[in-house]
């Protein structure tokens, strides 16, 4: 997925039946008269030699594209994808001076407001302990630390810790450092983990003895994060990952000590559109391999204590058919979309075949269940309803349900959401308590305990930022109507004290694909854009789930302009209802909330005083034809394929890229990441230069490249702080309160 950071996310890649290059380069120029007259360079890529202040422009370079139905178009700065060359480095070395040369004047309030969000970074804490097998679990952080040392005690909290891997030691190494995946054998004996050295999900997979504290020489290259051992300790199941695509295409099966070279293929997916995961199930007495693309998925599952067993297959896949499973006590569990659009729960005896499934949660239109949990005898459905989230717990033997209760109705809380709440961990079949995070815009991560028996909760871990009061805000829900009638739902938030109707500048803030709702959670960049008078409203426009699986299939394939209008209706309701300032409305979005906010970009520029885009998937027919890149073939049910003749039409005329025109546009502020394997940084780098060129106002453009980093941006509690200083202060710069700015810092 081309997501938020994903936690969960997939790329794409080019089948071009044929690519022809224009020989002569085009001349220098721009619409916007900023060009300076020393620009005469022809050579591919360079910079020009611009003078300070001065934007710089790409050479225009035509490269014709011809779709395998003969469509062609030329794309002028194609060439921009050729990575690791000298011109297009220099390139994006002269967008980042430049963007440092336009922001300079508000270096000041970058740097007070780094150390207003280093305070909410530094406030968060490491998980509180969980229980996994004989040991209890958890990371903590060192004062003023990056990363987190993971450790664990025996038999109880309060054994002696045992550090498994010291993380700030470790990270301190590496320009990128991110542990995506931990865990130990069945008996505790040895510590694995997976982690990412360039932030391009290409993973290296590190095996320790904690008997000896020895690293052992068995590090298993390029590969998924998902690993899972058998019952014998010492067999280790892996995925590898497919050349250039990065699709995890292979099951693999390792035994310590041995060569990883010599180790054996269990399960080669062959088709192109599936990508596998691999995990343990809750119960442990099974592995299980999810073979998914957008539609369809199939599941393969293998006795634990097998570990030379034969995979068998659950359900065989058929196209238009989801489903999970998992398993506890001798049961599977199964979250299927079969009958059940908005999906229902079903169980089975281990063994079983799929024609014995019994309905467990049964299907409810409207609701959709997103995840769930088994502990306890009980079983937590994370889900959405009415424009939120909500979580149900059931009682598996007498049916009974209660909802969990939220802080706000308007927040979000979930229970198994490892990308917002990556401190909650739900891993003992036998707790009788559900750990959940709650979180708002302005409230940073709680942590509860509710006790499935009684339904009374209990706070664990409470996220405190000096000086931030989360009781001086408030937290809204709306709707905006639509062109087409429907109710688009808005979670809105703003600082009591600093509201004034109708006179705030306004951010919307969107997503609209994969199905992935647009949570409205604490990020710490929100509170000085609401401390200063910013309106933050969270459209929760069609291609999320927000409203149940038919929101999602009116916002995707020949239905994904429904996203773009979406916004576009949220925005003006928002001004309507005097939550915002007309000539000061803001639009953001990240990845494929990145295409939101391009496509708007093009429809509607006179709404938006200013645009952020980061790591933007703007380029989505070029991307789309390439099959050697990551998650273009996975994806085709998602934005269609534009190998077909109407979809590759219908594609052509909402990509943002595809549409810059001669007009007007907002302020715009675009970021990527070099090592992006998502949205390649070329997508972006493409359209800066061409809106340069082709756009007719003077306000400002900024494009920022982190070198260093891919699609989650720097990694670290305090990776993403210069970042989100640099976004504040472009916003709060464009709605004209730099000189008004305040920061925790200050006072």
């Amino acid at each position: 997925m081309r997501l938020l950071g994903s936690v969960l996310v997939v790329a794409s890649v080019m089948a071009l039946s044929a690519c022809a290059t224009i020989d002569d380069m085009m001349p220098f120029g721009g619409t916007t008269g900023t060009t300076p007259d020393s620009a005469t360079s022809t050579t591919p890529g360079l910079a020009i030699d611009r003078k300070t202040g001065y934007p710089p422009y790409a050479v225009m370079k035509g490269t014709v594209l011809i779709a395998p139905h003969g469509a062609k178009r030329t794309d002028y700065y194609f060439w921009l994808s050729e990575k690791r060359t000298a011109p297009v480095i220099r390139y994006l070395d002269e967008e980042n001076k430049y963007a440092a040369e336009v922001m300079a004047p508000t270096a000041d309030l970058q740097k007070r407001l780094r150390t207003d969000i280093r305070r909410h970074a530094d406030a968060v804490e490491g998980t509180p302990p969980f229980k996994d097998g004989d040991y209890w679990y958890y990371e903590r952080y060192a004062p003023g630390a990056d990363f987190a040392v993971i450790a664990r005690r025996k038999g109880t909290t309060a054994a002696a810790e045992e550090i498994l891997l010291d993380g700030q030691a470790e990270g301190a190494k590496h320009e990128q450092f991110k542990v995506n995946h931990y865990g130990a054998s069945p008996d505790g004996a040895i510590f694995a983990y997976a982690v990412d050295y360039a932030g391009d999900r290409w993973h290296k997979l590190v095996f320790r003895d904690m008997r000896t504290g020895l690293v052992l020489p068995d590090k298993i290259e390029n590969v998924a994060a998902d690993f899972a051992f058998a019952d014998d300790n010492k067999t280790v199941f892996y995925l590898k990952l497919q050349a250039g695509t990065a699709r995890s295409y292979r099951l693999m099966r390792h035994v310590l000590g041995s060569d990883p070279k010599t180790d054996k293929t269990i399960y080669d997916e062959k088709d192109e559109q599936f990508d596998l995961s691999l995990a343990r199930s809750k119960g442990g007495r099974v592995l299980l391999l999810t073979s998914e693309q957008t539609n369809t998925t199939e599941v393969r599952v293998v006795d634990a204590s097998k570990a030379d067993g034969a995979w068998s297959v659950m359900r065989p896949r058929t196209k238009g058919v989801r489903y999970t499973v998992d398993e506890a006590n001798g049961q599977y569990f199964v979250r299927t979309n079969f009958g059940a659009p908005d999906y229902r729960v079903m169980t089975a005896p281990v063994g079983a075949p799929a024609a014995t499934w019994n309905d467990l949660v049964p299907h409810q239109a409207g609701v959709y269940i997103d995840s769930f949990e088994l502990l306890g005898g009980y079983i937590a459905l994370n889900e959405y309803t009415k424009g939120g989230a909500r979580i149900r717990v059931r009682n598996i033997a007498s049916g009974a349900e209660r909802l969990v209760p939220f802080d706000n109705a308007a927040g979000y809380a979930s229970s198994g959401d490892s990308f917002t709440f990556p401190n909650v961990r739900n891993t003992d079949p036998d707790a009788g308590a559900l750990r959940y995070g709650y979180t708002s815009p302005f409230q940073p991560t709680i942590i509860y305990d509710f006790d499935l028996a009684s339904g009374a909760k209990r706070e664990v871990q409470r996220t405190k930022a000096r000086g931030h009061d989360a009781s001086a805000y408030v937290l809204e829900r709306t709707f905006a109507p639509a062109a087409d009638g429907k109710q688009i739902p808005v979670t809105i938030a703003y600082r009591r004290d600093k509201f004034d109707r109708g006179d705030n500048p306004l951010l919307v803030y969107g997503y609209g694909a994969y199905g992935s709702s647009n949570d409205p959670v604490f990020r710490p960049r929100w509170p000085s854009l609401l401390d200063n008078g910013f309106v933050l409203a969270f459209a929760h426009v069609r291609g999320g789930r927000e409203m149940g699986q038919a929101w999602y299939e009116d916002g995707r394939l020949r239905n994904k302009k429904n996203t773009f209008t979406d916004f576009i209706a949220v925005a003006e309701h928002m001004v309507k209802a005097e939550y915002g300032d007309k000539k000061r409305i803001f639009a953001m979005g990240r990845s494929a909330g990145g295409l939101t906010v391009g496509a708007v970009a093009n429809m509607r520029p006179d709404l938006f005083k200013g645009i952020v885009a980061n790591v933007p998937f703007v380029d989505v027919v070029t991307t789309m034809l390439d099959e050697s890149i990551p998650l273009t073939t996975f994806e085709y049910d998602e934005w269609g394929n534009p190998g077909d003749a109407g979809d590759y039409e219908y594609m052509l005329s909402y990509s943002p890229y595809d549409q810059v025109d001669k007009r007007a546009y907002p302020a715009m502020l675009v970021t990527a990441g070099y090592n992006d394997s998502q949205v390649g940084y070329f997508e972006p780098a493409k359209w800066v230069a061409k809106l340069r060129r082709t756009k007719t106002d003077r306000n400002v453009l900024l494009f920022r490249t982190n070198m260093v980093a891919g699609h989650a941006g720097d990694s670290g509690r305090f990776g993403p702080i210069e970042e989100d200083a640099l976004i504040d202060a472009f916003l709060l710069d464009q709605a004209g309160l730099t000189g008004k700015a305040e920061t925790v810092a200050e006072k």
